[in-house]
């Protein structure tokens, strides 16, 4: 259906939920409340393994480990994922900085990983100015 069959009623409501995310978006702070000084990033962590492991695999690894991710200090979201073809398998992290993200891959936690999975972890950094948190029904804006 194109824009311009909509009705006004609905085109209104369109408008009052745009002006509404636009107010609450906001530049990002700490779980403190302070400014943060660096920039939100998203962290893939990946896997890779020699035979395609299963989607049940992947939902019991992540049911045991999940609870420590729960008030990370730093940590906004964090999703486990798995490839279609079962030969990958990871998270995608969202960080309030850079910093806060590379305090949490230390060696240790390569180590354990690494270990617990028999393969390394790869980790690539993403810039992520802007986030939309549908859940909370807000959008975090990196500052400038």
């Amino acid at each position: 259906m194109s824009l311009g069959r909509l009705t006004r009623p609905l085109t209104m409501t369109m408008a009052m939920v745009a002006l509404s995310l636009m107010a609450t978006s906001r530049p990002l702070v700490a779980a403190d409340g302070s400014a943060l000084g660096s920039r939100m990033v998203v962290v893939i962590v990946t896997y890779t393994f020699p035979a395609p492991v299963s989607l049940g695999d992947v939902r019991r690894a992540a049911a045991r480990g999940a609870q420590r991710y729960v008030n990370l200090p730093g940590l906004m979201t964090k999703n486990y994922w798995l490839s279609e073809d079962g030969t990958r398998a990871g998270g995608v992290y969202v960080w309030e900085s850079r910093a806060r993200a590379e305090a949490f891959y230390t060696p240790q936690w390569k180590q354990f990983f690494t270990e617990q999975y028999g393969v390394p972890p790869e980790i690539l950094y993403l810039h992520s100015p802007v986030m939309v948190d549908n859940n909370a029904g807000r959008i975090f804006v990196d500052p400038e």
